[in-house]
């Protein structure tokens, strides 16, 4: 779903001027259905490309499902929410402890040009966003998934 972030042009900073990138209201999830709604058509569709670093679109991209696969994934922290919740067949939630949580986003973070320092100052507002928006989410789960680290080596 992070393609379907709709951007700092279209979004309200706080009075801080920060942006709340963790709240629905920062994705258009009625676009992201119908997108996933034309992949389940087969289909050739046209979605945002959404750059992390500028925060922002920057373009488009075209994707289409193989026809001979049976499954569309659809992953992020408001794939249940309607429209697009409806669509789904089957959902599972990966229940994920708050620390492996905030390791992931520092290396994404990182990977994208912010720094650990910015992505821990965010971690308040995304551990309470998480709480409000994404906890919730477990009651219309098939099946919940607790994570588990357990590393295969395959040497």
């Amino acid at each position: 779903m992070d393609h379907f972030y709709v951007g700092k042009k279209f979004m309200k900073a706080d009075a801080k001027g920060v942006y709340d990138f963790d709240a629905p209201e920062s994705v258009n999830i009625e676009e992201c259905a119908k997108a996933v709604q034309s992949l389940s058509e087969g289909k050739k569709t046209t979605i945002p490309f959404y750059d992390m670093k500028l925060s922002e679109r920057t373009g488009t991209q075209d994707i289409q499902v193989n026809p001979h696969h049976r499954f569309i994934v659809v992953e992020g922290l408001f794939s249940f929410y309607e429209p697009l919740g409806s669509l789904a067949s089957f959902k599972v939630f990966l229940d994920t402890p708050r620390e492996i949580r905030v390791a992931r986003r520092m290396l994404r973070d990182q990977s994208k040009g912010r720094s650990d320092i910015e992505t821990l100052a965010w971690s308040i507002v995304v551990e309470k966003n998480h709480a409000k928006y994404v906890e919730p989410m477990k009651q219309a789960a098939d099946i919940i998934i607790p994570f588990s680290y357990n590393p295969v080596s395959f040497s």
